[in-house]
């Protein structure tokens, strides 16, 4: 098995500096504010400019402050995030493998053992991944290949950020005897802390103790976990998971508010996400526009019964127009967002489905 492991980097805050270039090259921090009091939440993420001043994930959000009061602290905007991250995992990376579990907003994992011959056109399909999402989104991401889903993750965080590391097969012994045991995933403080006191320091270690000794510890679970890495046994298989909705993004050749010139671009949006839908026929149908300055305007509808392509066609004119009339600036991208995808096998009575 060959993984390939995607990590955007920092990624809320990415968005928002691409949205704002002024925002580039300095200290940014996305918060979840709760609302009990001015400042009260916790940091959702932070650019690597604010990280240098100590401003990490889940700190509250009067300590960053008051830690680094020169930071430029930003409401989180999640919408716009998953925005973003679909247009990624399911107009870009689901491309490139038919496996790919989404691990989380901002994660992905991708197998690919039957997309490429070895490490080497591994590397190479890492790199160019890494370039379309560039190129397309100006979003960075890491980039982790291994012979398992885990191995893939940690040599990502090893070569955060906007890297492409590789773990062959023939290296995954030495990577065992030399990987500190904190740096697996799922080895939390308390988990660390015990096995520290077993004398685990490496993962390599964990097979120096008896495993009924290591299971009262930690676990059946965890200890299983652990040994199953130590051994080079684990094989979790890339997990495929079941789209709640299909987006499909068009940049056009020219910025435009004329519907006559977007309409061309939104119909062939259409026509790829019911392709990608295969079969499926959606009831909720959104209109996504990417406007000259990044920024992202959407109307969305939702139906009492499955609607056709053809009738998609119509409901999207409608809602573009919505899109043109309340916003004053020109169209870069366009794009559909299909939701409630089902599917039937009596479609006359679907479309009627009620």
């Amino acid at each position: 098995m060959i993984v390939l492991f995607v990590d955007f980097d920092y990624f809320f805050a990415q968005v928002e500096e691409v949205l704002n270039p002024e925002l580039k090259g300095k200290p940014v921090a996305v918060c979840v504010f709760s609302g009990r009091f001015k400042d009260s939440g916790a940091i959702a993420t932070s650019n690597y400019e604010a990280r240098k001043l100590g401003i990490k994930s889940g700190m509250p959000i009067p300590k960053a402050k008051e830690i680094a009061p020169n930071v430029i602290y930003l409401p989180i905007r999640k919408d716009l995030y998953k925005q973003v991250s679909d247009r990624i995992m399911y107009g870009i990376l689901s491309k490139y493998s038919s496996k790919i579990e989404i691990a989380s907003i901002d994660e992905a994992y991708l197998d690919i053992t039957d997309k490429v011959k070895d490490y080497y056109e591994a590397y190479q399909l890492g790199k160019k991944i890494k370039d379309e999402i560039y190129q397309k989104e100006k979003i960075t991401v890491t980039i982790g290949i291994a012979p398992n889903k885990v191995f893939a993750k940690i040599i990502a965080e090893m070569n955060k950020p906007n890297g492409l590391g590789i773990l062959k097969p023939e290296e995954v012994e030495g990577f065992i005897r030399s990987l500190p045991i904190d740096e697996v995933p799922g080895v939390g403080e308390s988990i660390y802390s015990k096995l520290r006191e077993m004398g685990i320091k490496y993962l390599y270690d964990v097979l120096k103790v008896d495993f009924e000794k290591l299971k009262n510890e930690i676990g059946k679970s965890k200890a299983s976990y652990l040994y199953s890495l130590a051994n080079n046994t684990y094989a979790e298989p890339v997990k495929e998971k079941v789209r709640k909705h299909i987006g499909r993004y068009v940049t056009m050749k020219k910025n435009s508010r004329d519907i006559k010139e977007i309409l061309p671009y939104l119909k062939k949006a259409i026509d790829e996400a019911y392709s990608k839908a295969n079969g499926g026929i959606p009831k909720t149908l959104a209109v996504v526009a990417i406007m000259e300055d990044l920024d992202i305007v959407s109307r969305e509808k939702t139906f009492n019964f499955g609607i056709s392509k053809d009738k998609a066609y119509l409901e999207a004119e409608k809602l573009l127009e919505e899109i043109i009339k309340s916003d004053k600036r020109r169209l870069r991208r366009v794009g559909v967002r299909l939701g409630k995808i089902y599917k039937s096998t009596t479609l006359d009575n679907f479309f009627n489905n009620v």
